[in-house]
């Protein structure tokens, strides 16, 4: 009866990680994970960039970009996923807060990638941050996308 509790839990935990899962089921599963989100990318950073950078701490295994769900292009983020535990932990400790493509890139823990998380998830499509953004940041699109569609709104009225 211990293979079928084991064969239960594994079941469990299949059917855990098809569904959002609690918080302490998704710190457990951070615990054990190869792989990174990376934010705070510039919209120009490419795939190629990332992976030069990454694999100086080990094998990687895929890079996924974030994109803009509407016009498919990418918007500050991407995952990084290692085979093992130990490369992604180097990765956190001496790449996290260093500079790629002129921006200081952020790296945290994921629970593991699945499908459609590459997307954005603001209203606009892209990044919910870069929404609200009132800065103007060049390596981010220009203005946030809110300031951007008050202006455009605000010159129409002009002419």
């Amino acid at each position: 009866d211990v293979i079928r509790l084991i064969l239960m839990e594994h079941f469990q935990l299949k059917l855990v990680t098809l569904t959002k899962g609690t918080r302490n089921q998704q710190e457990k599963y951070l615990l054990y994970s190869s792989t990174l989100y990376i934010g705070n990318l510039s919209f120009y950073t490419t795939e190629e960039q990332i992976h030069e950078l990454f694999s100086k701490c080990g094998d990687v295994k895929r890079i996924i970009m974030g994109l803009d769900k509407i016009k498919k292009t990418p918007c500050g983020f991407c995952f990084v996923e290692y085979y093992t535990r130990q490369e992604a932990e180097h990765a956190m400790r001496y790449i996290n807060g260093t500079r790629l493509d002129d921006r200081i890139i952020r790296t945290d823990w994921d629970a593991g990638f699945k499908e459609d998380r590459q997307y954005g998830r603001g209203k606009t499509g892209g990044q919910v941050r870069d929404e609200y953004r009132t800065d103007y940041d060049a390596g981010r699109g220009g203005f946030g996308k809110i300031v951007q569609w008050q202006k455009a709104n605000q010159q129409s009225m002009i002419y």
